[in-house]
């Protein structure tokens, strides 16, 4: 055991997987988040926290180092001696989870290989695995979705009110779907920043670490860019840092040869982001009222279509579920 800081990459509690899920294929979604069957495989999604651990605690160390500090999860640091380095990370979460043993040297490898062609950050690293929470709300008599003020990031859902990032306040706009436990409750997004950066410029980027077997850069950055997870993403960055905000870009690494590491910007979507707010408040009542009218959650709307349940990564965890029912889950 150690005393020094083990950085945890996982999902965020109320984040875009749940929502992206629920426009995948509700059916998919009532598997994951309310049968809360584990249906990511296995392998990849060890290698892929594995991956974001190293990333997070080079890039943590790097930040401590730097003239700023770093924030990392919701805690500042300016000593980069209070991380573990990544490797003795790779191996501590390995313990903790007691998975991704035999992953070890697969991603240390890359991890080696990745730091000999970039043994520098992409700017002065200033957030690490940062927490964000956001609420659909008014606020300036505007209504849409707003960074909640970090202090307040665990506010009680049945609360009018609440603070935004800029101190303002923000009048929630409540779940209304009668029967349902969340009823009259707030609707919150929450999102973890993988890294920000900022430039000689000023300007602040936010980063998201990309672990894949190949990286196809036009298609990656394009399909990034239309994800509602990225959408989130620049609301909130321009919320947070204002006219600095430069935007958001991808660290994909490649897993295996040839190895390669890219670094593109995602490009903006500006008519997406800005029904963003209002796509969530409808999703998250489609999912309440689903709730209420599919309780066994077998009977959820499922997508119906050979690009969805096969898609570009092979048929979908669940096909087998949809096939056969309940009884392929046992």
């Amino acid at each position: 055991m150690t005393d020094k800081i083990l950085i945890e990459a996982g999902r965020s509690a109320r984040g875009w997987s749940r929502v992206g899920n629920f426009f995948k294929c509700p059916q998919l979604f009532a598997y994951d988040s309310r049968l809360k069957l584990d249906l990511i495989p296995a392998d990849a999604l060890t290698r892929g926290s594995m991956g974001h651990v190293m990333q997070a605690h080079q890039h943590a160390i790097w930040g401590a180092r730097g003239p700023l500090g770093v924030w990392v999860d919701d805690k500042w640091h300016d000593y980069p001696s209070v991380f573990l380095s990544p490797e003795a990370a790779i191996h501590e979460w390995c313990d903790r989870n007691k998975a991704g043993h035999e992953h070890i040297d697969r991603m240390m490898d890359t991890f080696r290989r990745y730091l000999a062609s970039n043994p520098e950050p992409p700017g002065t690293v200033i957030k690490v695995e940062y927490p964000v929470t956001a609420v659909l709300g008014e606020k300036d008599n505007q209504w849409g979705l707003w960074v909640v003020a970090l202090e307040e990031a665990g506010f009680d859902r049945s609360r009018d009110e609440v603070m935004a990032w800029d101190g303002q306040v923000i009048k929630t706009t409540p779940l209304n779907v009668p029967g349902h436990d969340d009823h009259d409750k707030a609707i919150v997004l929450t999102r973890r920043l993988d890294m920000v950066t900022s430039d000689r410029s000023n300007r602040v980027y936010i980063w998201d670490h990309k672990h894949q077997a190949m990286v196809k850069l036009g298609t990656s950055v394009i399909g990034y860019s239309i994800d509602g997870g990225f959408s989130a993403f620049r609301i909130m960055g321009k919320q947070m840092y204002g006219k600095n905000f430069g935007g958001l870009a991808l660290n994909l690494i490649q897993t295996q040869e040839p190895w390669r590491v890219a670094r593109p910007t995602v490009p903006p979507t500006p008519h997406r982001d800005g029904h963003f707010a209002q796509m969530l408040w409808r999703a998250e009542h489609q999912m309440a009222r689903l709730d209420l009218e599919c309780p066994g959650f077998w009977d959820w709307p499922k997508a119906q279509s050979e690009t969805t349940c096969v898609g570009r990564y092979g048929k979908c965890a669940a096909l087998k579920l949809c096939s056969y029912g309940p009884s392929a889950a046992i």
